[in-house]
């Protein structure tokens, strides 16, 4: 008894050592990787913006984003006419311009830091649903997936302004 005993803690003991001296083997080469960090958007409180120096764009954020909810044909005419900040060139972002605002390492909300007015819920992008014409993509900014309305439904609108070229 005591002899199967000494064997099996000199092999457990063995396979031990053998994992423990595993990373140290000489030939094993040690890469350094660097994380990739998201860094805050700039915030301009006096003015109610987000910008975002690597895109090229610059996002409402004042209480109206955080409060107004529309039909998709209101959303995109609301941001069209919008006069904010100094600018009157805003829209309606493309999905793929609301999807660079996800945090998908956060939740509820799911958004990038910077922003200030947001609701935990679904903004419209002007991208259409291209299978369903009666329907429209948007963001649920509680978990920063994408969903399909139909356009008659109301949901949260945030415009947008820049060169929106830099991310297609």
């Amino acid at each position: 008894m005591i002899n199967k005993l000494l064997q099996i803690t000199l092999i457990t003991t063995m396979l031990f050592s053998y994992e423990i001296n595993l990373g140290k083997s000489p030939n094993i080469q040690k890469k350094e990787v660097k994380p990739k960090v998201k860094i805050a958007l700039l915030r301009d409180d006096a003015k109610e913006l987000v910008i975002d120096k690597n895109t090229g764009l610059m996002w409402q954020d004042n209480i109206d984003a955080k409060t107004i909810r529309k039909n998709r044909k209101d959303a995109k005419q609301y941001c069209r006419s919008l006069v904010f900040a100094g600018y009157d060139d805003w829209y309606l972002p493309r999905l793929k311009e609301l999807k660079s605002i996800v945090d998908e390492s956060k939740f509820d909300p799911a958004i990038r830091y910077g922003f200030k007015n947001i609701q935990s819920n679904h903004y419209w992008s002007s991208s259409p649903n291209l299978s369903d014409i009666m329907n429209a993509l948007n963001i649920d900014f509680k978990s920063g997936k994408t969903y399909n309305n139909t356009r008659k439904g109301k949901c949260y609108v945030r415009c947008v302004r820049g060169n929106y070229n830099r991310l297609i």
